[in-house]
């Protein structure tokens, strides 16, 4: 009874705090429940439009494009290269859009609507689109050696997914990329994640029911292009509406310098990330993974084709099929915990390869009497993919905690945090999933599902005459019926798959089989994988010690930040000399006694934990004394000298002698581990100097002066943007006021208004961007000034740890005693708090 009173007042408590903040959100955090309600909630219609684009991206073995529209696999496949490569520049045109969007709406929720609109558009107009008339246009004759209206077809499915490259992709990053700029609380953007993957899944879940619903009610199966012909207009119509939910009800709130000026080139980038080992480890993965996916369209396959189900059972296989990542999303947090990331990854990947290849037995039979696949069939592999679906799901957790790790690593070693220019480097696989991605359609046209093929199995009445389950005509029927609505599947290479005894059955055995070596390529690299939680906790703990250094060198720590950092270092000085505990799990192992055997348990746990503080406080230490080693002093000793010689060092230097140190610097001896790093050094320091000169010639030279310069003027101009933007918001409030009262003079007056100073806007935001490519251009030119006034600026802060110490008293009363107030001011609001909403209830009560 205490435990169900416990409950019911934990649950009451809850549903009162999402009363209270339904609209402002709780003290420390910056989000309400409204807020994330929306953007869970509206997940689902952006998730809606994502789920119709299935369908229509091009894609190596598209399923709609091949099978419904009668896309030939090879055709397919030279359109999806085209696709890709198109997307390839697209990709930085939504970049630089983004990252030079500076209003109010934010940097990703005006484009929630923008591109989202036009994309559910696209989609719908894919599917109408009268395909059969199109010999109307180009005639009956040949092009390229094909059929006019044939090839006419695949022009217009390419010029459709050329815009969606741009429109489709931008509308996802959009949605996807908005809960980094919800929140600046990293846990809180965890929290709403979390919510969000689960209540976003619902849209996916409909979509799957309502696609095999309709084929069963118009009496057909999912190649015809009428199912979705009724479907796209609905679930377009319902996805808008609800990204508008999204649009209305989040704002972005972001906390950032306006000062930073990031523009860094490719090239720059593509080095840096070239150094990350982690990052082509998981890149390598993922490209010699891409066979893993061979299995995709077995369920659908299975359905339409091989008859083992009807529509309506095909509507709960794929929900029940669907649900099974939330079961992997819910155990990878606690698995992660338990036996950490890399362990997970191989884990998951070793029972992905070991379901793949549970298939394999079922494909071994042959149809039943009446030409349909066994019913049992379907069943047994939707519960191998169920499996495969569980610990596939892991991946939803593990990738982005994997590349936040990375991310963490490039900065340890680089002192520059890169995010977006990840994803600019890994275009790079984009070129090689070219190459890799013609081998499945390759496959799938040599074991039968071609056109030839096909003509022939539509032609044999025998295999013509079969009825798929749930379906009132005969295979024959059907696609004559499909071909009055424009669809000649009758040649189209997908229909081969009606001869499920020679070429369905066959082709899916090989298929498992392929991709199981794809699951099995995929693990691979993981075991080179070394980032453990462990080196993961000591690069973010000396980042921090790093950022509280900079802190005090432009005088903005707080006494917060001071007890912080006193504490982080005498802890890491105390514990790097520490005698490490002795661990032997028969220590909890061997007892009886549930709850002796529990606290045991909980010591060893302690133990583990105690050893590694020693390693990671080793790892402080060694960071805070780096510059009394031989290296840090060298590096001290020649960053001075290229800080002596100033800008002038730059300006008189000649692309010979800077190619000169760096031959130099790669002849010095490397025989141990000492000489290596000193090498390194060099060699990096040299070919900072090769750009630099190079960028000096390119941008200054003669013509103009290379000399350090103000970020008062970026503010300026940023200041000025600011001002407008309130101007015109302002603006258009009375505009929507005059439009209400229906004064058109009005209304015309403020327009010109609002024109003058977009105009004006306009043109501060050019001015901005030039200033901030000439700060960019003087980065590149004085790279090794740069670097060296960086390293000296952190050595000389790293000399007055003991001037922080001396404040740590003083810092430490003073941060209890604002700790204290916060507390008391807490409690204050809590009070106020309980009794509104006591108030509240008294209220309904007498209602």
């Amino acid at each position: 009874m205490a435990e169900n009173a416990s409950l019911k007042q934990k649950v009451t408590t809850l549903l009162d705090n999402v009363k209270y903040y339904w609209k402002e959100p709780p003290k420390g955090r910056y989000m309400s429940f409204k807020e994330i309600g929306a953007y869970a909630f509206g997940g689902i219609g952006a998730y809606l439009i994502v789920c119709m684009s299935i369908p229509c991206i091009l894609g190596a073995t598209n399923v709609f494009l091949s099978g419904t529209i009668g896309i030939g696999l090879t055709d397919m496949y030279i359109m999806y290269v085209i696709g890709v490569l198109a997307g390839i520049p697209l990709t930085g045109v939504r970049a630089n859009i983004v990252d030079n969007t500076r209003n109010k709406a934010g940097k990703y929720r005006p484009y929630l609507l923008r591109m989202g609109i036009p994309c559910a558009v696209i989609f719908v107009a894919m599917v109408w689109f009268p395909y059969d008339k199109l010999h109307l246009l180009v005639g009956n004759g040949q092009i390229f050696g094909k059929n006019a209206e044939y090839v006419a077809k695949c022009a217009v499915v390419l010029l459709f997914n050329l815009a969606l490259q741009f429109f489709y992709y931008f509308f996802y990053d959009a949605y996807e990329n908005l809960i980094h700029v919800l929140s600046p609380n990293s846990q809180e953007r965890a929290d709403v994640a979390s919510i969000k993957s689960i209540i976003y899944s619902f849209g996916p879940t409909v979509y799957n029911i309502i696609i095999p619903a309709i084929a069963a009610i118009i009496g057909t199966n999912q190649t015809d292009i009428k199912v979705y012909r009724i479907a796209f207009p609905v679930i377009g119509v319902i996805g808008t509406l609800l990204v508008f939910v999204v649009y209305a009800n989040t704002q972005e709130k972001i906390i950032q310098a306006k000062t930073h000026v990031v523009q860094i080139k490719f090239s720059d980038a593509f080095r840096e990330v070239a150094k990350n080992k982690y990052f082509w480890i998981i890149s390598l993965a993922t490209w010699i993974g891409f066979l893993e996916t061979a299995y995709a369209n077995i369920l659908y396959w299975l359905c339409n084709y091989g008859g083992a189900c009807s529509q309506g059972t095909y509507v709960i296989i794929t929900t029940v099929y669907g649900n099974a990542s939330l079961w992997g999303m819910l155990l990878a947090p606690f698995c992660i915990r338990k036996w950490g990331k890399k362990n997970v990854q191989i884990v998951t990947n070793l029972f992905n390869i070991i379901f793949i290849l549970c298939m394999y037995p079922f494909f071994l039979g042959t149809a039943g009497a009446d030409g349909n696949i066994k019913n049992y069939v379907i069943w047994a592999v939707m519960a191998c993919l169920y499996l495969n679906a569980v610990v596939g799901a892991f991946a939803h957790i593990l990738n982005p905690s994997i590349q936040a790790d990375i991310r963490d690593y490039q900065q340890y070693k680089t002192g520059e945090r890169i995010d977006g220019m990840f994803a600019a480097v890994a275009t790079i696989g984009g070129i090689i999933t070219l190459i890799t991605a013609g081998v499945l359609p390759a496959l799938q046209e040599k074991y039968g599902m071609t056109a030839k093929i096909a003509e022939k199995v539509t032609s044999d009445t025998g295999l013509m005459s079969r009825v798929l389950p749930g379906a009132k005509q005969t295979l024959s029927q059907m696609l004559t019926d499909q071909l009055a609505n424009g669809q000649n599947n009758f040649v189209n290479p997908s229909s081969a798959l009606y001869d499920v005894n020679n070429i369905l059955l066959p082709l899916l055995r090989i298929l498992v089989i392929v991709a199981a070596v794809g699951a099995t390529l995929n693990v691979i690299p993981f075991f080179f994988y070394d980032l453990s939680e462990r080196k993961q906790k000591s690069y973010v703990r000396v980042l921090k010690v790093r950022a509280v250094f900079e802190d005090y060198g432009n005088n903005a720590m707080k006494d917060k930040d001071i007890v912080e950092m006193i504490d982080l270092v005498n802890n890491a000085k105390e514990m790097a000399v520490a005698t490490p505990k002795k661990l032997d799990k028969s220590s909890y192992k061997g007892i009886s006694d549930k709850n002796a055997r529990k606290e045991a348990k909980k010591a060893y746990k302690a133990d583990v934990d105690f050893n590694e503080e020693i390693e990671i406080s080793k790892f402080v230490v060694d960071e805070l004394n780096k510059f009394d080693t031989d290296l840090g002093k060298k590096k001290v000793e020649v960053y001075q000298n290229v800080l002596d010689a100033g800008l002038d060092g730059i300006k008189n230097a000649s692309l010979a002698e800077a190619k000169g140190e760096l031959k130099s610097a790669k002849a010095l001896p490397k025989s141990n581990l000492e000489e290596k790093e000193e090498r390194k050094f060099f060699i990096e320091l040299a070919r900072s100097k090769v750009s630099a000169v190079k960028a000096y010639n390119k941008y200054f030279g003669s013509v103009n002066e290379l000399r350090e310069l103000d970020f008062a003027v970026i503010d300026d101009y940023f200041a000025q943007e600011d001002s407008l933007d309130d101007k015109i918001a302002e603006l258009a409030k009375l505009s929507h006021v005059a439009k209400k009262d229906k004064d058109a003079d009005e209304v015309k007056r403020l327009k010109a208004e609002i024109k003058k100073y977009s105009d004006e806007r306009k043109e501060v935001r050019n001015l901005s961007k030039a200033e901030m490519d000439k700060h960019a251009q003087f980065n590149r030119a004085a790279k090794p000034y740069v670097d060296a006034k960086k390293v000296l600026t952190q050595y000389e802060n790293f000399q007055h740890l003991d001037e922080i110490a001396a404040q740590y008293d003083e810092a430490k009363a003073r941060a209890e005693a604002e700790e204290k107030a916060k507390e008391l001011e807490n409690e204050r609001k809590r009070k106020e708090l309980e009794a509104e909403l006591a108030k509240r209830k008294a209220a309904r009560k007498k209602k």
